[in-house]
């Protein structure tokens, strides 16, 4: 309603309420609502059903599941006529994805047949004990048919290689000699849903143009001419606007990073973030994966918080995406420091029996011990800690407070005073009684 500048009173009327109806729905957030009100505040607002809907969950603050759960999620895969694979799935709260453990079963004397990719990113690891053949291409390359290896050294914890997999880059998975290997699998959202949500509802001629306006490579050039015949400028119109020259506008195409003063003031002047026109780092190889040997990882051990830790693979271009190695060992009595994150974090025991602590809903610390191959989901910003001894592996995602989410909070005047006013807000817009 607010949305739409519509009040209280218009809504009930177009949806043939009486305005104790209404007011009822507004007060009573948690009492059912009977499908033809239901049905008839949708038309009323042009809305589809379930944007008026919402799940309650009591409690997000930590998921967790033991071992044998998770061993009861175990579901065979056939591929390509074999047992190819056994996935398993971590703990997520319910209706949200998880990351998977996946057995390797295609044997090292079969090519493994690629799967189709999937439009979100991934992180893989090896958790060994062996050795995995990756494949990422009809054609065999160095790029394309590479070996992820186990950690058999005494620094265990930091299980073995791992990549970052970009959208629908075709991978497939065998085993690399004669031991048994398993991986996770962390895929994480991917922060162009909305937009292909919306693709699919465009035009063909509509989609063309917008393959026309964004190459393969979206470089400041293409953007900067969105972004002024959005405002109705040309190259010089924006410049005067600007108090720029006409030069200055095209040198932020060829030397973006030494043009920084005339790119801030264009967006200034016109009125968009100027940091759209800054282009992006890239690393990765020809099909688009980040790569961390075992070595590479063992050379980012260092202490945080009273933990030991080591990074994962990680790209610029997919920063959403993050994976740790952490190492539990306190004395009795003590714990690690408290870990506070942006986003969501799920976690896989893969030795000892480190024990999690969390601050609840309402405040209080609660606690579990858990066992190789538990997991636990730790919601955005829930205070938690880890005590005892043993290793965990740490993922992170962009599902909730993403860079996407951060970007936007940069932009946005008083943030404090938004997020409060915003959560859980009935207010109206002013014009209800």
């Amino acid at each position: 309603m607010n949305l739409r500048k519509v009040t209280a009173q218009q809504v009930a009327e177009q949806a043939g309420l009486s305005g104790e109806q209404m007011a009822a729905l507004l007060s009573d957030g948690g009492a059912p609502v009977p499908d033809e009100v239901f049905s008839a505040c949708a038309a009323a607002l042009r809305v589809e059903p379930g944007q008026l809907s919402t799940n309650t969950e009591p409690d997000l603050t930590v998921v967790l599941q033991s071992a044998q759960e998770l061993r009861d999620t175990c579901r065979p895969i056939q591929r390509d006529g074999i047992h190819f694979y056994n996935y398993y799935s971590m703990a997520a709260p319910a209706g949200r994805v998880s990351p998977v453990i996946l057995d390797i079963l295609c044997p090292p004397d079969r090519l493994p047949a690629l799967n189709n990719g999937h439009l979100e990113p991934a992180i893989t690891v090896n958790l060994g004990p062996g050795d995995i053949h990756g494949r990422w291409g009809e054609n065999l390359s160095e790029a394309t048919w590479q070996v992820l290896e186990a950690n058999r050294d005494t620094d265990r914890w930091i299980t073995g290689d791992s990549y970052v997999e970009p959208s629908y880059c075709p991978h497939s998975y065998s085993l690399a000699g004669a031991e048994a290997a398993r991986i996770v699998s962390y895929t994480g959202q991917s922060n162009l849903v909305p937009l292909v949500e919306e693709l699919n509802t465009w035009s063909e001629p509509a989609f063309a143009n917008f393959l026309d306006a964004l190459p393969e490579r979206t470089e400041p050039a293409a953007l900067l001419e969105l972004l002024l015949a959005r405002r109705c400028y040309d190259t010089a119109g924006a410049a005067a606007a600007a108090g720029i020259t006409e030069a200055g506008v095209k040198q932020i195409l060829t030397d973006p990073f030494g043009s920084l003063p005339e790119m801030r003031a264009l967006g200034s002047a016109l009125g968009f973030d100027y940091r759209l026109l800054l282009p992006p780092e890239r690393r990765h190889d020809p099909v688009g994966k980040t790569w961390t040997s075992v070595a590479e990882g063992r050379r980012t051990q260092r202490d945080f918080r009273g933990y030991r830790v080591a990074s994962m693979a990680s790209a610029p271009h997919l920063s959403d995406l993050s994976g740790t190695f952490l190492q539990v060992e306190t004395a009795a009595g003590e714990h690690g420091g408290d870990l506070v994150e942006a986003n969501e974090s799920h976690y896989l025991v893969i030795s000892g029996a480190p024990v999690l602590s969390w601050q609840d809903q309402d405040g209080a610390w609660q606690s579990a011990g858990l066992e190789v191959d538990a997991s636990a989901w730790a919601g955005p910003f829930v205070r938690h800690r880890w005590s005892g001894t043993g290793s965990v592996l740490r993922f992170g995602s962009g599902s909730r407070a993403g860079y996407l989410d951060l970007f936007e909070l940069t932009n946005t005047f008083a943030v404090a005073a938004t997020a409060r006013r915003s959560r859980r807000d009935t207010r109206g817009w002013g014009y209800d009684s």
